[in-house]
């Protein structure tokens, strides 16, 4: 099975993809005159910088894309997802807030009408941003008039996890967060088992996505509410959990799409 992860910038889990996998780094590198014939394809990216959002190798990722399906029309592509608009359309936070909704905090698109005084503690993140960036609690930090924000609710958190769901199956271990701050961004600093009761939140949450192979839920124990869902990252890193517990998922996935 030969596999192909495509990535726009250096990314701390391409070291263990790697061993199962071509990886072309976008940003660093030019993209092979000889590509293979693939199985598969990975699409990994990111918003954290301006200068690599995928939209800028929106020529590169769609010839590489092209390339695959014309040398392996049945080649898969992981989260089903074969192109950078429609990487875009699910990253877009408040598309997930449309999707994942009855999971999530109260959220709202920040513009001029937005009330914000409305909600208790709100929190703002920018529509398109991943890794911790693009997130305040100062509004003057924000642009109200284009609609590039959302506002949500802060949660009033016990204790936050990552939890992985591979093609389907939520991983029974997952990594605890250091809750974030306005000046501590949020990290992985343990990994213990999932409760049964997380495995089905989880499960819950990917049922109304179930096409995509490889995500990372950021989900919230709050003292108020329960299980909430904070976040769905669809390109998740995994290189501190590997740390943590000595599992590497790219061998989990690989092996799960092997057997799809």
């Amino acid at each position: 099975m030969r596999n192909l992860v495509i990535a726009v910038s250096p990314d701390s889990s391409l070291n263990l993809l790697k061993t199962y996998a071509d990886i072309i780094i976008l940003d660093d590198e030019s993209v092979p005159d000889n590509l293979a014939s693939y199985e598969t394809v990975y699409i990994r990216s990111h918003f954290s910088q301006p200068s690599t959002l995928p939209q800028n190798f929106h020529s590169e990722i769609q010839g590489i894309v092209q390339h695959a399906k014309h040398t392996n029309p049945d080649v898969k592509f992981v989260d089903g997802l074969d192109s950078v608009g429609a990487i875009v359309d699910f990253e877009d936070k408040w598309r997930q807030y449309e999707i994942f909704s009855e999971y999530m905090p109260r959220t709202e698109l920040l513009n001029q009408e937005t009330d914000v005084y409305s909600f208790r503690q709100p929190l703002f993140k920018k529509k398109l941003s991943s890794r911790g960036s693009g997130i305040t609690w100062n509004i003057e930090e924000t642009s109200r008039s284009t609609n590039d924000w959302i506002v949500q609710e802060s949660l009033n958190i016990q204790e936050e996890l990552r939890v992985y769901v591979i093609c389907g199956e939520v991983y029974p271990i997952g990594t605890i967060r250091r809750n974030m701050t306005s000046d501590v961004p949020s990290e992985a600093i343990d990994s213990r088992n999932l409760t049964q009761g997380e495995m089905d939140f989880s499960s819950s949450v990917m049922s109304k996505v179930p096409n995509m192979d490889f995500v990372g839920l950021d989900i919230a124990l709050t003292l108020d509410s329960g299980l909430m869902l904070m976040e769905v990252n669809r390109s998740p890193g995994f290189a501190k959990f590997n740390r943590l517990t000595d599992i590497n998922l790219a061998s989990v996935l690989y092996e799960s799409l092997r057997r799809t």
